[in-house]
């Protein structure tokens, strides 16, 4: 898909950190293997962007790049962006060049890792597409070139397949930079041995595998490919266990560590990575994480026992709710896997003991027989916005489903009585539901109208337990369950959302489920920065922090449009997380709006 390129937004991602290692660059080589040819197989930790250039494209055109470049919101964040650029003068300073010539040094690929055969220890490496004759480059060059002479380092060169290498070694501390351009792209490492090593892969000699013939990279790359055709916008891989092992050495409470990871079932980790798509046809950004795990599972893994279900939402899920997720865990699986685990570490009967402790005695019921032996594993959990807008406005309720309804009440009267004196027994029509009682005075510390007062509150709802931190949550799913053309299942964005979910994965069902809507999250973030309180905030912290003043200022002279102008920009979101024979997947994704 061709991506339309602007100028009038300039995102500040973190490539100023890349860009200081910047050194000898020269024109570029389409023909150059991608950086996962040239990196050992022997890499513990990798992170890639494809195009940087045509990644901030596609930023430009993903839903905050078209609502910065509304013109209506346009004003705002070229006041915004100044007062970035101005906060940052100490290191433009330092550097000589502006944040924007920074950003503007990448070119292509851009790919840093830290790899670590057997033979060498773990080196950073940087491989980066730029051009050389720019201005920015140069300077920065000389800057490094004065900073290394500086601290005692002694400049060499060595050729090395063909290309000629750049070294810089302190004679006392044991430190090397080196560095090399080839056809357009620095490589750049704290190890002369590891820039050869890339050299030589890049001349088709490399001295021994390569990432991409790591099987664990590999197979976790292919799990991570999803649905689309294009390739990715960036990707990441970590070899965690190995890196693990490698940090660990020479460390007593290292190797302490090392040896709770066999017990933990930690060391079954054969690695984990994922990819970033952004700007697709569909998506206006789609992630895919894999943990790739060896079998049989064991520890941890046993206890993380997710299985699939129906992804429809229950009953009570009011429709206008912000966010939906919905986890199901079998009890029957993973608790005695738990146990063990937890027992095998802390000794025969803890977990029993540390539960009774630290749940039976205060809630007066047998937790294990009584609670958990009475929930089928089912939890969903609901976001919702309460009004007026304040910082934590969103209000949160979780849902235990219970295998037998009336049997449960039993305890949950048995609870509420051993919790009477901290409990308020209200109805909502023809429900019971238990407020917890407070006695705290409201707080007025300034700012404090800003913030919501919780109040908790209980109810048994059909086949769930309910727990919010919200009462009027509360009311509201007792409200959405007595007629179900309010709840969220009816909504169409969920289905859509819903619709995309069964078709990853060949539909597979996910043991976890969330449906997320941007739209009212932002919605609150307009609230609060339109709000009198929060621009009063703002201007008496103004003399204190100038980034905070600076905000103040664009908000006052280039107030935000009607709410409509950015909700017309935002969609839908998803994500899900399977239990599969190769280990855990994650896919979350937001829909892209036309």
């Amino acid at each position: 898909m061709k991506i339309r390129r602007t100028s009038c937004l300039r995102p500040a991602f973190g490539w100023v950190a890349f860009a200081l290692l910047v050194g000898v660059l020269s024109q570029r080589s389409v023909a150059r293997p991608p950086a996962p040819r040239l990196l050992p197989a022997e890499t513990l930790a990798y992170l890639r962007v494809a195009d940087v250039p045509e990644m901030i494209a596609q930023f430009q055109e993903s839903t905050l790049g078209r609502i910065a470049q509304d013109e209506q919101v346009r004003p705002l964040v070229a006041h915004v962006w100044e007062a970035l650029l101005e906060a940052a003068g100490e290191m433009e300073e330092a550097l000589g060049v502006t944040p924007e010539e920074l950003l503007a040094i990448p070119e292509g690929e851009i790919a840093l890792a830290l790899v670590a055969p057997e033979e060498m220890s773990p080196a950073l490496v940087l491989v980066l597409d730029a051009d050389l004759d720019s201005p920015t480059v140069r300077h920065l060059l000389d800057r490094l070139e004065t900073s290394l002479a500086e601290q005692g380092t002694r400049r060499r060169t060595q050729r090395s397949e063909g290309s000629e290498m750049v070294i810089h070694q302190h004679p006392q501390a044991n430190r090397e930079l080196s560095y090399l351009q080839k056809e357009g792209t620095l490589i750049l490492s704290n190890s002369v041995q590891a820039t050869s090593d890339l050299l030589a892969a890049w001349e088709g000699q490399p001295n021994g595998r390569q990432l991409s013939d790591n099987s664990a990279y590999a197979a976790i790359m292919k799990r991570c490919a999803g649905e689309l055709e294009e390739p990715p916008t960036g990707a990441f891989f970590v070899d965690a266990l190995e890196l693990t092992r490698r940090a660990a050495r020479g460390s007593v409470p290292g190797q302490v560590f090392l040896a709770l990871l066999n017990p933990l079932g930690l060391d079954g980790i054969r690695g984990i990575g994922g990819s970033l798509s952004l700007v697709t046809e569909q998506y206006d950004n789609l992630l895919n994480v894999h943990l790739l795990l060896e079998r049989p599972r064991r520890g941890v893994f046993e206890v993380t026992a997710l299985q699939g279900g129906d992804i429809t939402p229950e009953g009570w899920v009011p429709r206008d709710a912000v966010s939906y997720t919905s986890l199901r865990w079998d009890m029957e699986k993973g608790y005695p896997a738990l146990r063990e685990l937890y027992d095998a570490i802390r000794g025969e009967g803890a977990l029993r003991r540390d539960v009774d402790q630290s749940f039976s005695i205060p809630l007066g019921i047998d937790f294990e027989q009584e609670f958990l032996a009475a929930i089928t594993g089912r939890m969903s959990h609901i976001g919702w916005m309460v009004r007026p807008a304040r910082l934590n406005s969103r209000a949160n309720l979780v849902g235990f489903q219970v295998k037998d309804p009336a049997r449960f009440r039993n305890t949950w009267l048995k609870l509420t009585e051993h919790l009477g004196a901290s409990l308020e027994r209200k109805s909502w029509g023809m429900t019971e539901y238990w407020q917890l009682t407070t006695t705290a005075p409201p707080s007025q510390a300034p700012g404090q109208e800003l913030v919501r007062q919780p109040d908790p509150a209980f109810a048994l709802l059909g086949d769930y337990l309910l727990i919010s931190d919200s009462s009027e949550l509360l009311r509201q799913a007792v409200i959405t369950q007595s007629d179900a053309s309010l709840s969220l299942g009816h909504e169409l964005d969920y289905k859509l959302i819903a619709s995309r979910i069964r078709r990853q994965h060949g539909g597979q069902s996910p043991g976890l489920f969330s449906f997320d809507r941007p739209e009212e999250s932002m919605r609150l973030l307009y609230e609060l920065a339109v709000a009198e309180t929060t621009r009063d905030q703002l201007a008496a912290q103004g003399p204190n922090n100038p980034f905070f003043g600076a905000l103040d200022g664009a908000l006052r002279e280039h107030p935000l449009p009607p709410f409509s102008v950015i909700a017309r920009y935002l969609a839908p979101g998803g994500s899900l997380l399977t239990n599969e024979e190769t280990g855990f997947h994650f896919t979350r994704f937001t829909l892209r709006r036309q």
